[in-house]
């Protein structure tokens, strides 16, 4: 997270992040098919591209990188998932520029697999020149890296609180040659964490930095209200992006009881008051989705379809949950608050979520054996009172800590009583790939950056990663949702032979998005309002809703296009 995918490493195949169209960077073109089973590649290299220290970067470094990923296996760390993805040995160079590999399967998307899918890319070419100096190149350090990006790595702080990059003398010949379009690059890229909430904002304030990402919606008010020259991603409400791969919702673990019921997921979900939630606890910043998938350009050829679906959508008792006027209604309550800037078209805050329906979800409750004791609690069949166990982010992500308290408030009037348990990063992390740990849990999933990236995704949903309810095997974020649904099953085996962006590839995905409707396998609740603010008193021209030429995620490999992008201001 401090600028190596962004700065420092070359990926084969780019990523528009505002149109999800790859492009080549270190390749010379796109992949190239030689067999009618989609499983046999060549890639073509560009020429006159260079590390940092001067070696020309080859397809030797390519086979090297493979052979040396293949052999770290067990022995690294963090090494990316290609060991089922290639046919190990397969790799072959056929000259200086151009090398060959194999596919396990076949593989439509091998452009975004081999190269950028979102943020990063699982194969980042080693340069063999200095790993093969190394005793052991799967675990010696590499401190101070040759980089095929413009910029290398100047200072940092041992401590990982901030890294200093500065540009390539011979930037043009980095895997960034053909980026640039103004001849201008800043020299200096600075990766800082400022501390906490109150510090980031004064500094921020004050101009101390540029960029800041996930400050909660009032306190950028308050930072735009001392400094005009603060800026957000759109002038009107959600004044933020909502283009992360990625959606916020509630995981249940449906191996364990009472969430092995589909008729308590309902309830859990018609239950939940979003409208006031968005309304007082994140300032209407929220594009919500009744559908387990992103509401973005990018997901409508999969999402838009099933729109006339979700309004036609009736649970077993014949009730239609869906909510079509969510939207409208939120911007009454945003009104009634004194909200500014509320858009005419309220469909910008989405196409609607789920009703908030106490009597349906009382019935679909007391038709699995709840009861209601006097002081109006639901119990479990057994007749013991049903305590859910919410696990939601600490301090390290406010804007969802806050969001985890508004569900178990809106849970708790409704009769169910809540234990909500506030968890570290690694807790979080721990807690979503462990059964025994979990009951429910506030966090993000579904992260599919465009329609035909659904199977990155949705491939994991698999019988062979169920584990028991009070399993503590880790499934390592395979098939998180712990969800035994057959038809998904076939639906996630049959897709892999289908080309990407064809009719019949983004059929199967709206079939799994329904099958998750239906089961509620996922209680999905929005785009990730992920607020962007920039102080432009020194910096202009970054990524805008009326600029808008890539995400602006400071965290993905797009933030190279801001780099490119950015222009000084003079002061």
């Amino acid at each position: 997270w401090r600028g190596f995918r962004e700065l420092g490493f070359g990926a084969l195949w780019e990523r528009d992040t505002a149109t999800g169209e790859s492009y080549p960077e270190l390749a010379a073109e796109m992949p190239i098919v030689l067999n009618d089973e989609h499983t046999k590649f060549r890639i073509v290299l560009k020429e006159g591209i260079y590390w940092s220290d001067g070696v020309e970067f080859t397809a030797d470094d390519c086979i090297y990188t493979l052979d040396t990923m293949f052999s770290c296996i067990g022995k690294a760390t963090r090494l990316s998932p290609l060991d089922t993805y290639l046919v190990e040995g397969s790799w072959k160079k056929i000259d200086d520029y151009t090398f060959e590999v194999e596919t396990a399967k076949p593989a439509y998307d091998f452009a975004i697999t081999m190269g950028i899918s979102t943020w990063g890319s699982r194969f980042v070419p080693f340069p063999k020149h200095v790993f093969e100096t190394y005793a052991d190149p799967c675990t010696d350090p590499n401190t101070y890296p040759v980089t095929l990006g413009p910029y290398v790595v100047k200072e940092f702080d041992p401590n990982g609180f901030w890294q200093l990059w500065e540009l390539r003398e011979d930037w043009e010949r980095s895997a960034w040659a053909d980026l640039d379009k103004d001849g201008y690059m800043p020299k200096y890229v600075l990766y800082k964490d400022y501390g906490p909430e109150e510090i980031r904002s004064l500094s921020l304030v004050q101009g101390a930095y540029d960029v800041d990402t996930f400050l909660p919606p009032d306190t950028i008010k308050a930072i735009k209200d001392l400094n005009p020259g603060v800026t957000t991603f759109s002038d009107e409400l959600p004044y933020h992006n909502m283009d992360d791969a990625c959606a916020w919702g509630l995981l249940m673990n449906m191996q364990k009881s009472p969430y092995d019921s589909k008729a308590v997921r309902w309830a859990l979900a018609l239950s939940t008051d979003l409208e006031t939630i968005v309304a007082n606890v994140v300032s209407g910043e929220m594009i919500v989705s009744a559908l387990p998938l992103v509401d973005k350009p990018a997901m409508d050829p999969l999402f838009d379809p099933l729109i006339p679906w979700l309004e036609d959508f009736a649970l077993d008792d014949g009730y239609k949950p869906f909510n079509p006027d969510f939207g409208a209604g939120l911007a009454e309550a945003l009104e009634a608050l004194g909200a500014e800037d509320i858009p005419a078209d309220t469909t910008a805050f989405g196409v609607g979520w789920s009703n908030y329906d106490l009597d349906e979800a009382a019935s679909l409750l007391e038709s699995e054996g709840f009861t209601k004791n006097a002081d109006g609690n639901w119990l479990l069949p057994s007749g013991e009172e049903w305590v859910v166990e919410l696990v939601i982010p600490g301090d390290w992500s406010k804007v969802l800590q806050r969001l985890g308290f508004a569900i178990a408030d809106s849970w708790r009037t409704a009769g169910i009583q809540v234990n909500v348990r506030q968890v570290d990063n690694a807790e979080h992390v721990a807690v979503q790939e462990t059964n025994a740990l979990r009951q429910v849990q506030l966090m993000w999933a579904n992260c599919i950056f465009a329609a035909d990236d659904w199977y990155t995704d949705w491939r994991r949903i698999k019988a062979e990663y169920l584990r028991p309810g009070d399993s503590q095997e880790s499934n390592s974020g395979n098939n998180m949702y712990q969800w035994d649904n057959q038809t998904v099953f076939d639906l996630v085996d049959a897709s892999p032979a289908l080309e990407r962006g064809s009719d019949e590839l983004y059929e199967n995905g709206r079939l799994i998005a329904q099958e998750f409707v239906k089961d509620m396998a996922w209680i999905n609740i929005s785009s990730i309002p992920t607020s962007i603010v920039t102080n432009e008193e020194y910096w202009t021209n970054f990524p805008k809703a009326d600029n808008y030429y890539a995400v602006p995620y400071s965290w993905w490999s797009s933030a190279k296009m801001m780099v490119a992008n950015v222009e000084p201001t003079g002061k």
